[in-house]
């Protein structure tokens, strides 16, 4: 593996996916697209962030093909490059026809949950089959590898927990972008796949490029096509190097974001109060006054100290 050949593709990829953006975004202005907020929303998103270029995340999956003329994404056997690209390119595929929809209603809304959830359940299940077939997946490297029936629910819980969750987290400028290049650095420094340091390595370029436009005040949103790619790209690269607890320190902060969702709609069915002023937590946040810059940041590093210190915990375990 030649390293400086990858960062050299890694500052490339960059430069490209900024100029790629800068021509995505000004076609959106042109035909005047843009991103309808979510009603049930903080009331400032209605304003500040109606008719923003939104969907960047196809240019991740640009960046992808082209970046394949440059790396060897097929460094692995072909089962590996499945496992590794299916759920980005699968889940991508149901985000960009979410994100459509939106777009040509003008609307907040497009698949309803059902059917976006089934749509990423025809993408998952197929590949949780095969990956729990053709990988040995562990909890740690003193216990028995896990049994391929048991590995098909873990990974298909996770994947879909994934999709879910870090959609959920690209609520803010720079959030899930930001956080999901967290992840990928955690992922580059502990990977010894040739296949998979290479995904990362166009993950990084794909958020990375990204941010220059999607940092506070956003000039343009990734959309449910990009963030679908970027989840299944992390959960293939945990299930690719076969120690499934990897995707607790990787999708730390995305994992509290769900959570505060599920815990809030669970107190509230039940009990009647809200635990947050809004969920995802991230609102939260905004609506005790906290400034959005701020927000984004603090959650960053929560997420880097929250996934080192597993990492540091796991790495006496898997690793």
């Amino acid at each position: 593996m030649n390293y400086n050949y990858l960062f050299f593709v890694l500052g490339f990829l960059i430069v490209l996916g900024i100029f790629l953006l800068k021509i995505w975004i000004g076609l959106f202005l042109r035909f005047k697209w843009g991103q309808t907020p979510k009603s049930y929303g903080p009331e400032r998103h209605l304003v500040l962030k109606a008719g923003t270029p939104t969907m960047g995340g196809v240019i991740f999956v640009v960046l992808t093909f082209i970046a394949s003329l440059f790396l060897n994404v097929k460094s692995g056997n072909a089962m590996e490059t499945l496992i590794l690209w299916w759920l980005p390119l699968g889940g991508a595929a149901v985000g960009f026809l979410d994100d459509f929809i939106k777009l040509s209603k003008r609307s907040s809304e497009g698949l309803t949950s059902r059917a976006k959830l089934f749509g990423q359940i025809i993408v998952v299940l197929p590949w949780s089959w095969i990956a729990s077939r053709e990988i040995n997946l562990f909890f740690s490297q003193y216990l028995p590898a896990i049994p391929s029936g048991l590995a098909f629910i873990f990974l298909a819980f996770f994947a879909l927990g994934l999709y879910n969750a870090l959609n959920i987290t690209d609520g803010l400028d720079g959030l899930a972008a930001g956080a999901s290049a967290i992840s990928l650095v955690i992922l580059l420094l502990v990977s010894n796949i040739d296949s998979c340091i290479i995904s990362v390595i166009i993950g990084l370029a794909c958020t990375l490029s990204f941010l220059w436009y999607n940092s506070h005040p956003a000039k343009v949103f990734m959309g449910d096509v990009g963030a679908h790619f970027i989840a299944g790209l992390l959960m293939g690269n945990v299930a690719l190097s076969g120690h499934i607890l990897l995707i607790i320190p990787i999708s730390f902060i995305f994992g509290i974001e769900i959570v505060s969702v599920i815990l809030q709609v669970i107190s509230f069915r039940c009990f009647g109060k809200r635990i947050f002023k809004m969920s995802p937590l991230h609102h939260h946040f905004e609506l005790c006054g906290w400034p959005e810059g701020h927000i984004v940041i603090r959650f960053w590093l929560v997420h880097l100290v929250g996934a080192s210190l597993l990492m540091a915990l796991l790495a006496r375990q898997v690793i």
